[in-house]
């Protein structure tokens, strides 16, 4: 088995932790996507595995695009009550990124920023193209086999968070880890088919919407937006701009894509990059993270006035 450089005292500290604890929280971040997701989901069912009582969810709902994900029927949103058990944060790169209330005992994620924010075990592997390689390893840890269940689970965390193997984030060992939960029961056209291939008129609507007004600023980066009136008019969901933000990085040229989308928590912004302008130190000037390749944040202010702020900045990268 090819081993992720560093995990040893960290993982170890971990499975010990897991198993000595009856009861788990698994914590997912906000605006969850399929790596979030597929992480919780498969250590859903090892919870289930060892016979131990867990419970997940996020701040924000899990998007329905994800409902055929093991144990999505259970996902809660907001805080749960679940004194004394172990909260395990998967893929949650900040505290506020979690659940406001919520201290994390455990961390497990893959972006080079994470703050460590955990109060026992930070397992951070940035090289890891997903944070589903580390929740890959932590279940074979733990004793568990890979059933049909957790393969389909972290096959979508893997698959999603690089681009369905295409980014350059995809390395030797994401390739090993996928054949490894294809072999255990995976089936990767089905999964394509659930999500690339089930979208809403109400979702094909939005992104037209949002197509029309791309935008290039500045020498090589395009920009587009969502108001939330936009919802209301094609009645669509927010987690419906999933994967907005890369039809956006198809434009021929493009090093920097940007996508907001107005929420009634202010306004959320996707950055996206091709790697010659770092998408997560633009993210971080309105105090956001994530990686090189790809980030994210909110800003707090009205739509026209953080658009023309977004605007500015890209016209001088």
């Amino acid at each position: 088995m090819t081993t992720i450089p560093g995990q040893t005292s960290e993982l170890q500290q971990i499975v010990e932790l897991l198993l000595k604890e009856s009861r788990w929280y698994v914590i997912c971040h906000v605006k969850p996507d399929g790596d979030t997701l597929g992480c919780g989901s498969a250590l859903m069912c090892a919870a289930s595995l060892l016979g131990k009582s867990a419970v997940w969810g996020g701040a924000d709902p899990l998007p329905p695009l994800y409902s055929f994900l093991p144990f999505a029927e259970k996902y809660c949103t907001g805080e749960q009550s679940v004194d004394g058990a172990l909260v395990v944060a998967v893929d949650v790169s900040t505290a506020d990124r979690g659940i406001p209330g919520v201290c994390a005992d455990i961390c497990i994620d893959h972006h080079h920023d994470n703050e460590g924010f955990a109060k026992h075990a930070n397992w951070v592997e940035p090289q890891a193209a997903a944070s589903g390689e580390l929740i890959y390893e932590l279940i074979r840890m733990l004793g568990c086999p890979i059933t049909p269940d957790i393969a389909k689970a972290l096959y979508v965390s893997l698959a999603t968070d690089c681009g369905w193997f295409r980014f350059s984030n995809t390395t030797a060992n994401t390739l090993r880890v996928a054949s490894e939960l294809v072999a255990a029961g995976a089936r990767p056209h089905e999964i394509d088919e659930l999500l690339d291939y089930s979208d809403s008129l109400a979702k094909i609507r939005l992104w037209g919407h949002c197509l029309s007004r791309a935008k290039a600023v500045g020498q090589s980066s395009v920009l587009s937006w969502l108001s939330s009136e936009d919802f209301r008019q094609t009645g669509a969901a927010e987690s419906d701009t999933e994967g907005l933000v890369n039809m956006l990085t198809h434009v021929s040229g493009t090093d920097m894509t940007v996508f907001v989308s107005e929420t009634d928590k202010g306004l959320r912004c996707s950055f996206r990059s091709r790697g010659k302008k770092a998408a997560n130190e633009l993210a971080a000037m309105w105090d956001g993270g994530g990686h090189i390749y790809a980030a994210g944040c909110t800003i707090t202010k009205p739509l026209a006035e953080g658009l023309a702020e977004v605007e500015e900045v890209l016209a001088r990268v």
